[in-house]
């Protein structure tokens, strides 16, 4: 693990003191500073990821209405579906499924999970998020894509720090995803075919569902 944190933070550090050395001359030119600047970003990010990681468990668990969530998350992530011309779909025939979980934590974890999805569309297509009761006490959350997919011997590497599928990645995206899960009580399942798509599953303790309601002019209670 600390071979793998040295390895991953000391390749941008080496092309920062490259440039800077750069910068100690005369020929000092713009897309100098860019690189720099995205390299400093890159460490940023990778830092980040693992203070995510390591933070102590303080966070505030809540009922949440999962429909909400999702909804939240789909919106965010429109610009870039519409971009990627990928259509995301969502299908929920619960009323306000309500969990117990930290919110952005969740939403951490579906935004990693959609990114990867367009990201695994490179020609566009379709992601289907499907909401249902597993069982008396769980919920699932699929998603599934019409991407490359991911053969069979890596799907069990998946989740471990520093292995990825992409070319730039760090693999701490989906670790991340694993470790929230867990503390959230849930698993998070893969399935995929190589060129035939990818399901992430979420299952979660469910808290049932909600029922909201409010007076109307009349006095009456309607449901909303």
């Amino acid at each position: 693990m600390a071979a793998g944190i040295a390895h991953e933070i000391r390749n941008p550090l080496t092309s920062i003191k490259g440039f800077v050395q750069l910068f100690k001359s005369n020929s000092q030119k713009d897309e100098y500073f860019d690189i720099v600047l995205s390299e400093l970003d890159r460490i940023n990010g990778i830092v980040g990821e693992f203070l995510v990681l390591a933070k102590p468990t303080a966070d505030i668990f809540e009922k949440q209405d999962l429909t909400k969530l999702i909804n939240e998350v789909i919106l965010l992530s429109s610009t870039q579906s519409v971009l990627n011309n990928v259509e995301i779909a969502a299908e929920n025939n619960l009323h306000a499924p309500m969990i117990h979980c930290e919110k952005n934590q969740l939403k951490q974890v579906f935004l990693n999970i959609i990114k990867n999805a367009i990201e695994a569309m490179p020609g566009g297509g379709e992601l289907n998020i499907k909401v249902f009761k597993k069982s008396g006490n769980t919920i699932s959350i699929q998603f599934i894509d019409q991407g490359v997919g991911i053969s069979e011997d890596r799907i069990s590497s998946l989740g471990e720090p520093f292995y990825t599928t992409k070319e730039k990645g760090t693999g701490l995206g989906l670790m991340i995803c694993y470790k929230i899960i867990e503390n959230h009580n849930g698993r998070l399942i893969v399935e995929s075919k190589v060129g035939e798509g990818t399901k992430i599953e979420i299952e979660l303790p469910y808290e049932g569902d909600s029922i909201h309601a409010e007076d109307d002019q009349n006095g009456n209670i309607v449901l909303i």
